[in-house]
């Protein structure tokens, strides 16, 4: 990647583009009637509006896509594990999916990935790395370029660590600002979100529960969100990782990165036409 000044991205990563629609709780943003930018607020801060600034601006792409889940008849699916590399599990979850040979999407933190790059050294060849922030802040609550200076240093050392340029953004804990997707713009990167998440604090107590509802709730072209660190409780996914995995694998899913979910998506489904329309 090309970078100029103190290490802002001239040139964006390649972009696929796969949308399954568009679907934002955010700050910052008008929906139906474009972007709208926010009024000063009275304690000088700059509010997290959806472009920088007042004048003529133009990103490095015109729109961003925003994916939760991806049309596809072909039974896929993409895990994707958030807020590592650390120490604590994430050797782990790397020796699971390389026994049980499955592909899968981290959404790394830059400044973890800079503190605990031998996580990683050798271990992300058959995985896929993406963006999720420098210090997993919410950018739906901060101004443009506070964005930018955190997706870009994220992206620097995850590309530079990984040996593998990140495409897709994952802002923590899935929230979505005008500023965010300013920044993704600019950095040509699209959204990343989820379709079912392991609900670790539902079940932390009854493991097969939590297993049968993964295996059963999961759909062709899904995306599966799971975390390789943070509170105890997440690790009763992680430590039925393989029971998941089998049991996925034994209705004939096959596990890919969230780049090749993307690009096995085909037309969306017809809309569903309300009642009494």
């Amino acid at each position: 990647m090309r970078k100029t000044g103190d290490g802002d991205a001239a040139a964006a990563p390649t972009r696929r583009k796969v949308i399954k629609g568009l679907g934002i709780a955010a700050s910052g943003l008008a929906l139906g009637g474009g972007i709208a930018a926010a009024a000063p607020r009275e304690d000088g801060e700059e509010p997290a509006m959806a472009v920088p600034d007042a004048r003529p601006w133009s990103p490095s792409h015109g729109h961003v896509d925003v994916t939760w889940s991806v049309d596809t008849s072909q039974k896929l699916v993409a895990l994707t594990f958030d807020d590592g590399p650390m120490p604590k599990w994430t050797p782990m979850v790397h020796d699971i999916l390389d026994a049980e040979r499955v592909k899968a999407t981290f959404f790394m933190v830059g400044q973890r990935v800079v503190r605990n790059a031998r996580l990683v050294h050798g271990r992300m060849d058959r995985h896929e790395a993406g963006n999720h922030t420098w210090t997993h802040v919410d950018l739906a609550a901060l101004p443009h370029q506070d964005v930018c200076r955190q997706v870009r240093r994220a992206h620097n050392a995850i590309a530079t660590i990984t040996g593998k340029e990140p495409r897709h953004l994952r802002p923590p804990f899935g929230r979505l600002g005008g500023a965010t997707l300013s920044a993704a713009g600019q950095f040509g990167y699209d959204l990343t979100i989820w379709s079912i998440k392991m609900l670790e604090k539902t079940y932390q107590h009854d493991p097969p529960q939590l297993v049968d509802y993964i295996v059963n709730n999961t759909r062709p072209g899904a995306i599966v969100l799971a975390h390789d660190t943070g509170n105890e409780d997440r690790l009763v996914a992680l430590r039925n990782l393989v029971p998941m995995i089998r049991g996925l694998r034994a209705r004939g899913f096959e596990f890919v990165t969230v780049s090749e979910l993307m690009m096995a998506a085909g037309p969306p489904p017809a809309p569903v036409q309300a009642r009494g329309a």
